[in-house]
């Protein structure tokens, strides 16, 4: 009997461990990168960023978010990262996870091997603020959102497919970031 078991357990546990198919949606994306003014050189900012889920620290992911916020940076040839600048972006984000869904729906995927996937939402908002000195010149909140199939479930309609969740988030940040440096842009700031 014992030596049943564990095979039962391993067969569960490996059912349970489907990988997530990510996608963004661009209804969050207010700027394309071609909407923004490339000044010749770019303007040096001092980056800060913090990552929470459900509004506690996650420093674990702060350096993914701080990766993907300067690359997203480069990207759009406005600003660059310069740790002594006078002038700050910090860029605040908070996962707004449902623990509970996430945690039913996941035992319902394993439970049925996946035969009755799911679909789980990781909402986000942002908080993008720009600094001169010690003085806040702006301030704004973006939402964004990755959701994610797990098992046997059909791909969202209207959303665009994302290789992995490191991908939807990169994707996700860069939406924010250029949606700010829009945002700056349009109130005078960071202009060539």
């Amino acid at each position: 009997m014992n030596k049943l078991w564990l095979p039962a357990l391993v067969f569960f546990l490996s059912a349970c461990s489907f990988t997530p198919k990510p996608y963004i949606s661009d209804v969050y994306q207010k700027y394309k990168v071609s909407d923004l003014k490339v000044p010749e050189r770019p303007h040096v900012l001092k980056l800060e960023t913090e990552f929470t889920r459900n509004g506690k620290p996650l420093p674990a992911v702060r350096p993914e978010l701080t990766q993907a916020v300067n690359q997203a940076l480069n990207e759009t040839k406005v600003a660059v990262s310069v740790p002594q600048s006078e002038s700050t972006l910090k860029i605040y984000a908070n996962n707004i996870v449902n623990m509970k869904n996430a945690i039913e729906s996941g035992i319902g995927t394993g439970v049925t091997f996946g035969l009755a996937g799911n679909t789980v939402r990781d909402d986000y908002t942002f908080i993008c603020s720009y600094s001169r000195g010690n003085q806040e010149l702006s301030k704004a909140e973006f939402d964004h959102a990755i959701v994610s199939n797990i098992g046997a479930r059909a791909a969202p309609i209207g959303l665009i497919p994302q290789k992995n969740l490191q991908q939807a988030f990169f994707t996700v940040t860069k939406d924010v970031v250029v949606n700010c440096l829009g945002d700056l842009q349009k109130k005078g700031f960071l202009l060539p």
